[in-house]
């Protein structure tokens, strides 16, 4: 398994509210912008979602290492 990063952070140029989000791993990128809804996401919770279809596209099953989490997400 490679080495994964997480990014997740606020776009202010597209709108209040909007988060992008991003992994990428030695086998690829994924990312997502996420638009303002009726409740909004954990960002540990868009996480689980961008790894099953990054697992998916990329046939890898890296995961980000936890220090990553707690430093870049917020739930």
């Amino acid at each position: 398994m490679a080495d994964m990063q997480f990014m997740a952070a606020d776009e202010p140029g597209l709108g209040p509210n909007i988060r992008r989000y991003s992994i990428a791993c030695g086998h690829g990128a994924s990312s997502a912008v996420l638009l303002p809804g009726r409740e909004p996401l954990a960002d540990l919770v868009v996480l689980d979602l961008m790894l099953a279809g990054h697992h998916r596209r990329q046939r890898c099953q890296c995961v980000p290492s936890i220090p990553a989490l707690t430093t870049d997400a917020r739930a």
